[in-house]
């Protein structure tokens, strides 16, 4: 077989992604075969072999063309930041924001949060999500804590509660985004819940 140059390599490679996405997407991870994803993008299943050595490997190529939600949160520069709470708000509104704004990181967290089961030969995935959601926990609870300390929260704050709270209640935010149509839940909706959590968190503030 002659190998292809390194343009068109490239190019099928991403052929191929985008038709995974759709498949992932239409069908799910468990029930998208390798000849689903050859059919959809018009090539052969020795082209998707040349590039991935099997399923999950391409699953795992499809997820790293875009930041999953806690990745994106994480990466958020906010140490110049002196609200802590403000820090809080950016990290989550940025990582929301980007439903609406890449179609591609709407379609892939799609299929991650409403399309597949991180068990099976996607249990690697599943630890690394684990790990992830560990280190954003962290520093959420270390947010919290600087905002206790400056008086910006009430003075007996759990961090560890506040941080298991907002977690769940950003994801439930990205599932209904993933879940309902544009007309039921649009940008305008999801900032002004979001700013609704965080003023309810600085009217906690006891002021004794």
């Amino acid at each position: 077989m002659t190998r292809p140059c390194k343009a068109d390599s490239e190019q099928t490679r991403d052929r191929i992604l985008d038709a995974a996405e759709q498949m992932f997407l239409e069908y799910g991870y468990g029930k998208t075969s390798l000849e689903m994803i050859a059919r959809a993008g018009g090539f052969t299943r020795g082209a998707i072999y040349w590039h991935f050595s099997d399923k999950v490997s391409l699953f795992n190529a499809m997820l790293q063309r875009v930041k999953l939600p806690m990745e994106r949160m994480f990466e958020q520069k906010i140490e110049q930041e002196t609200d802590p709470l403000q820090a809080l708000y950016e990290m989550c509104h940025a990582s929301l924001m980007q439903l609406f704004e890449d179609e591609r990181h709407y379609r892939v967290h799609a299929i991650l949060l409403t399309r597949c089961e991180q068990v099976g030969d996607l249990a690697d995935l599943h630890q690394h999500d684990i790990e992830l959601h560990n280190r954003i926990r962290q520093r959420c609870e270390a947010l919290f804590v600087s905002a206790r300390a400056q008086g910006r929260v009430a003075a007996d704050l759990d961090e560890k509660l506040a941080a298991l709270s907002l977690k769940s209640y950003v994801m439930g935010l990205y599932l209904t985004i993933l879940r309902e149509q544009h007309e039921q839940i649009n940008i305008e909706m999801v900032q002004r819940l979001l700013a609704m959590y965080f003023d309810n968190m600085r009217r906690a503030t006891v002021t004794q």
